[in-house]
């Protein structure tokens, strides 16, 4: 009997835990229940804000009248060229036909020199004198066809006047004269061949004179030094007229014609200045395929010298794309902004777009490739002041 009670007391226990359990099971999961459908409605909660936020982005309503007293301008999304432009290396030379060689017309020994290297000259200046045995030698020559010349004058006077009295015979006349004749021709092409070289003196000194006016940019003698006629003594550069040589991708030859100007700037100072294209050459380089151009530079300047590196900007244009006036455009959180106009029953509805741009030009114009389409409105000039109302409106909103 007492055994008997016994399992049914154990019984009885093992019984009720299991009863526990099972309730505490139901109890948690029906706690899990109430703890997701919390978290899903504070989730839609927040999307709800979120939508509101966004239905609720900045914009601002004015009349026509109110845009104009805040100087405001709009127009429209038009469709058009946007030039651009790129930096290509560049070097300044000389000039050849602006360029003269300098070397004696006779050979001889330097006695003086009058120049330095740098020196500015002017047109007829002697560089240097030199001493030539050769030039002594053709002006003797010159002084015994000058004595000649007398002696030959002197017969043929004496019988010009027998031959018109009938004394003399006519072959004798005829000799006379003819030899007069010569005498006066071998004169006339010694003292033309001094000329021609620049002899004015008698003594045997040759001076050597510089042809233009320019810059001693080589010299090549010394005092005392003998030099030959083929002997390259100096170098006269006219640096008022230079040239611009530069090479480019073979598709901007078809940009570029003869005659075109062109702009450049120094890599030193920035300075800008101008050139025209003279030679464009027909054929590229078999290597690289770019082409070579010359150019005259037509800006006067001394800081420009030959062999100088610049730059040369060249300009390209695109084909007609959707463009805006730079002046449009804002920069709101490293997005590029364009404030856009909608009329509403004769309001002005301004509000910010984000737009992706393309090509940029260095004057007015950019390229819109996203955002805004043909003939859409948008606000020109006052767009940074629409910006700082907006962020304005913005720090409030968040205080």
């Amino acid at each position: 009997m007492n055994k008997s009670k016994l399992w049914i007391g154990i019984i009885g226990v093992f019984t009720a835990c299991i009863i526990g359990f099972i309730f505490k099971v139901q109890e948690s999961k029906h706690s899990d229940s109430h703890d997701h459908e919390g978290e899903s409605k504070t989730e839609k909660h927040n999307d709800e804000a979120q939508s509101d936020h966004k239905e609720k982005e900045w914009s601002m309503v004015i009349t026509p009248e109110e845009a104009v007293q805040q100087g405001m301008n709009i127009a429209k999304v038009e469709q058009g060229e946007v030039s651009n432009s790129s930096l290509y290396p560049a070097k300044i030379v000389q000039n050849p036909n602006q360029q003269a060689h300098i070397s004696s017309g006779f050979s001889g020994r330097i006695e003086k020199v009058n120049v330095s290297l740098g020196q500015t000259v002017k047109k007829g200046d002697i560089l240097a004198w030199v001493s030539s045995p050769e030039l002594i030698d053709q002006q003797a020559n010159l002084s015994l066809a000058e004595e000649n010349l007398k002696l030959s004058q002197q017969d043929y006077q004496r019988e010009n006047l027998l031959f018109q009295q009938g004394i003399s015979a006519q072959q004798d006349y005829l000799k006379a004269f003819n030899a007069y004749k010569r005498s006066q021709i071998e004169v006339q092409t010694l003292r033309r061949k001094l000329v021609t070289l620049g002899v004015n003196t008698a003594n045997g000194m040759y001076a050597v004179k510089s042809p233009i006016d320019g810059v001693v940019s080589k010299k090549d003698l010394v005092v005392g030094e003998y030099i030959q006629v083929t002997d390259q003594v100096m170098v006269i550069d006219d640096n008022r007229h230079l040239w611009l040589e530069f090479v480019i991708p073979s598709h901007f030859s078809q940009n570029l014609s003869q005659l075109s100007d062109v702009t450049f700037e120094s890599i030193q100072t920035q300075n800008v200045y101008r050139a025209k294209i003279r030679t464009v050459l027909p054929e590229a380089n078999e290597q690289t395929g770019q082409i070579k151009v010359q150019a005259d530079i037509t800006s006067q300047d001394p800081m420009l010298k030959p062999n100088m590196m610049v730059n040369i900007r060249l300009a390209t244009k695109s084909s007609k794309v959707n463009r805006i006036l730079k002046t449009a455009i804002q920069k709101v959180e490293g997005k590029n902004v364009v404030f856009t106009v909608t009329e509403q029953q004769g309001k002005l509805l301004i509000q910010p777009t984000e737009v992706v741009l393309g090509l940029d030009s260095e004057k007015n114009w950019v390229e819109v490739v996203e955002g805004l389409d043909i003939d859409q409105r948008y606000v020109t000039e006052g767009s940074f002041t629409l910006k700082s109302d907006m962020e304005k409106g913005e720090a409030d909103h968040g205080h």
